[in-house]
C-alpha cells in the first residue's frame, strides 16, 4: 500500500511539475506566434506574384475567409477586360506611330522610335532645336494617356567631344540630350514624370560600325522606347 501511495504521489507531483513547466499562456503564445509566422510567410510569397496573380489570390482569400461569392470569377473577368483594354491601347499607339514615323522598330518588349540627333540638336549641343517640337509633341500626345513607361536613350558616334565647355565626353553629351527630351515631355507634353526615364550611352551602343561618316551620322541618335505592358 505504501508503495502504491508513493507511486500515485510521485505521478501527481510529476504532472504538477509539467504543468508548471508548460503553463497555458505559453501554449497559447506559441500558437499565436506560429500563426503570425505563417501569415507573414504568405504575405511575403504574394510579393513574388505579378499583378494578375495577386488579384486572383486576394479574391480567393475573400471568397474563403469572408464568404464572398464568385470573387475569383469576378476578378478574372476584370483582369481580362483590363488586359484587352491595354492591348487595344497599345495596338492603337503602334498603328499611329507607324503612320507618323519612318524609323520605328517593334518587338514583344517595346516600340522604339529613332530620331537622328542632327535633327534634334546642333553639333556638340544638348538644347533642342525648335524645329523638333512637332515630332516630340506628336509622341507626347500618343503616350500621355496610356500607362506605358517611356525610356529615352541618347547615343553618339565615336568622335571625341572637342572644344566643348559643357561636356567632357560623349557619355555626358548623350545623357544631357536624353534629359532634354525628357524635360520637354514633362514641361510641354504634360507626360507623367513617374513614367519617364533617361539614359546616356555615348558611343558604346552603336547601331552601325563607326567607319564612315554616313554610319557615324546614323549612330548619333535619340531612341524613344515605349515599353509594352504584359
Amino acid at each position: 500500500m505504501e508503495e502504491t501511495y508513493k507511486y500515485q504521489y510521485e505521478e501527481q507531483d510529476s504532472e504538477q511539475n509539467n504543468s508548471e513547466e508548460n503553463p497555458l499562456w505559453m501554449i497559447i503564445y506559441t500558437d499565436m506566434i506560429t500563426n503570425l509566422m505563417i501569415f507573414f510567410m504568405l504575405s511575403y510569397c504574394l510579393t513574388w506574384l505579378n499583378e494578375k496573380d495577386r488579384a486572383i489570390a486576394a479574391a480567393s482569400f475573400a471568397e474563403t475567409f469572408a464568404g464572398k461569392q464568385h470573387s475569383v470569377e469576378n476578378a478574372i473577368q476584370t483582369i481580362e477586360q483590363t488586359e484587352k483594354t491595354v492591348d487595344d491601347e497599345q495596338k492603337n499607339v503602334e498603328d499611329e506611330i507607324k503612320q507618323k514615323f519612318s524609323n520605328v522598330e517593334i518587338n514583344e518588349e517595346k516600340i522604339e522610335i529613332t530620331l537622328p540627333s542632327p535633327v534634334l540638336f546642333d553639333s556638340g549641343k544638348a538644347n533642342l532645336k525648335p524645329g523638333t517640337y512637332k515630332n516630340l509633341n506628336e509622341i507626347a500626345d500618343m503616350v500621355r494617356d496610356v500607362s506605358n513607361r517611356v525610356i529615352v536613350e541618347g547615343h553618339t558616334d565615336n568622335k571625341p567631344v572637342l572644344g566643348s565647355k559643357d561636356f567632357k565626353s560623349n557619355w555626358e553629351l548623350s545623357a544631357s540630350r536624353a534629359f532634354s527630351v525628357i524635360r520637354y515631355f514633362i514641361e510641354q507634353g504634360k507626360v507623367d514624370p513617374k513614367r519617364l526615364s533617361a539614359f546616356g550611352y555615348g558611343e558604346f551602343r552603336p547601331k552601325y560600325p563607326n567607319d564612315t561618316e554616313e554610319n557615324r551620322a546614323k549612330n548619333r541618335r535619340i531612341a524613344i522606347n515605349i515599353i509594352k505592358i504584359k
